[in-house]
């Protein structure tokens, strides 16, 4: 059982694998879509959003989850009060953006060189695979989906934030506090109060069951609209549905509730 665990596939096995017609997949994307996704990865939110945070500082009050271990260290080692949140970087914060510049083009030639060798898709779950055994494949492309998520959700997150305040800027909108932000940003900005509750139309939050409730709605559309995916160009899209159609066909003789089905006829109509 162990060693089934940590059984490899061979390179040749996985390109094989990828060769067959029921594993190609359709390239439907152009360049317009595929330049939006580099540039979407590239600068993603964080350098808007997170590269201010990291110059000016988060001072917390009452929280020591945000505040860097070496806070700790320098006051056991000095004795003196501990200091909550994180400390402005300033200008400093450029030397992050060259370090992690090195560190990106590393990974950049370590994945360059596993897709030499391994030309198939599957990123780091594929390449585990082939070098590390299955149970490792297994744990790494969960990772993958949580680290997908949590960027999903950042960005979600800060593309909200740009589209509230784009709105009360320009066309002076204001939405209630609880339908865009989560619960516990909502709470703390009800908490400190003064101006910044000016910018919403109401600050008071909706209870349900005897809970009270907060969603970032423009995030979770967000999120939706970026799983709902690209559409497919309409003639391979014409081609995608009479195809699968015809499969439910053979399989079951109906395809009532098949999916497909569906497609057909809204490319149909």
């Amino acid at each position: 059982m162990a060693f089934k665990l940590f059984r490899t596939k061979n390179p040749d096995h996985l390109i094989a694998e990828a060769a067959t017609p029921e594993r190609q997949m359709k390239r439907v994307l152009g360049p317009f879509a595929l330049t939006c996704i580099g540039i979407g990865a590239i600068i993603g939110t964080g350098i808007f959003a997170l590269a201010g945070t990291a110059a000016a500082g988060e001072q917390l009050q009452a929280s020591v989850w945000k505040t860097p271990i070496l806070n700790f260290i320098q006051s056991w080692a000095t004795d003196a009060p501990l200091v909550f949140g994180r400390p402005g970087a300033g200008p400093a914060v450029m030397l992050s953006f060259v370090v992690a510049a090195v560190a990106c083009c590393f990974a950049a030639l370590c994945y360059a060189e596993l897709a030499s060798m391994i030309p198939v898709s599957g990123s780091a779950y594929t390449y585990s695979y082939a070098t590390l055994g299955e149970i490792i494949a297994w744990i790494i492309g969960w990772d993958l989906i949580l680290e997908y998520a949590v960027g999903n959700m950042a960005v979600a997150v800060g593309w909200s934030g740009y589209f509230v305040r784009l709105c009360g800027s320009l066309l002076g909108l204001k939405f209630p506090l609880w339908a865009v932000n989560d619960y516990k940003t909502a709470n703390t900005i009800i908490d400190q109060g003064g101006e910044a509750l000016t910018n919403y139309s109401s600050t008071t939050l909706p209870v349900i069951a005897g809970h009270a409730i907060a969603v970032n709605l423009p995030a979770l559309l967000i999120v939706a609209a970026v799983t709902w995916g690209i559409p497919d160009p309409p003639d391979q899209l014409a081609s995608f549905c009479s195809d699968r159609h015809r499969r439910c066909h053979e399989r079951s003789g109906h395809c009532l509730f098949c999916f497909h089905r569906i497609r057909c006829r809204f490319h149909d109509s």
